[in-house]
């Protein structure tokens, strides 16, 4: 009986296991730039796809990844930098040809076979989330179901660089580019002060917006080399927080 046991044991392991694994998913742009994704896979009605950005990719956000897959949200990790030979700095995300946005997220709704879409991303890459879908609605819009459940932004910073004591005046994309958001705002962040004047800018372009604090973490909190232990306690549970956030998204009777 005890071998049975542990047999069982080793295949429901390994059944987890080649769930929680990736695969590498490839779409070739029209421009011929090559955009791989890691793969999570799962069989829920939506689609997270997630663009990681100014800081590329990190273990936590693999393992928020692995979390949503495992609860039914297939997760694609994307990696918007390296195709294009970019450094991991802000000001490379200017540098994405909001073209190749689109075009990538056509192919991926012919993919997903109907599912709709919840776009991640964090920092100064919350930027490339909001114009892959005015970019998308430009291009492609035009009789086809927008498949975008909406966004969520952790940390956004939708402005370019501050003068100290000056107050952000947010990208054109923020006001071109209406839509369902959550914004996930750390409480120890200049940002937490400005979450209510980005709700403002966002919701004066027609967006529906809600503002979640995250007490006791800084942006980045997931991925910083200095972390504390209340941040990394918080960034073992990123996953789990990510799920709860994009409930008012997913939820078909939300107005």
């Amino acid at each position: 009986m005890p071998n049975r046991l542990c047999a069982l044991l080793c295949l429901v392991l390994a059944a987890v296991a080649a769930q929680a694994a990736p695969t590498e998913e490839t779409i070739t742009l029209p421009s011929g730039v090559p955009i791989v994704s890691e793969r999570y896979a799962a069989h829920g009605a939506d689609l997270v796809l997630w663009l990681t950005g100014d800081s590329g990719q990190e273990n936590g956000e693999a393992r928020a990844a692995e979390y949503l897959a495992a609860h039914g949200l297939e997760t694609w990790l994307t990696d918007w930098l390296s195709p294009y030979f970019l450094p991991a700095l802000p000001s490379s995300v200017d540098r994405v040809p909001a073209s190749d946005l689109a075009d990538w997220l056509e192919a991926v709704r012919k993919k997903a076979g109907g599912r709709r879409f919840v776009l991640v991303a964090a920092g100064h890459a919350s930027a490339w989330a909001l114009l892959a879908v005015k970019s998308w609605r430009e291009r492609y819009g035009k009789g086809v179901p927008d498949p975008t459940a909406g966004a969520l932004l952790l940390y956004p910073i939708l402005y370019h660089r501050l003068e100290p004591g000056q107050a952000p005046e947010y990208d054109s994309v923020v006001s071109d580019t209406p839509i369902r958001a959550v914004v996930l705002q750390p409480a120890s962040s200049v940002g937490y002060w400005w979450r209510d004047r980005l709700k403002a800018a966002m919701e004066a372009a027609g967006s529906r917006v809600w503002v979640e604090v995250l007490p006791g973490v800084r942006d980045g909190y997931y991925r910083r080399a200095d972390v504390t232990p209340r941040e990394q306690a918080e960034a073992r549970r990123l996953g789990e927080t990510l799920q709860g956030a994009m409930r008012p998204l997913l939820e078909r009777t939300t107005p």
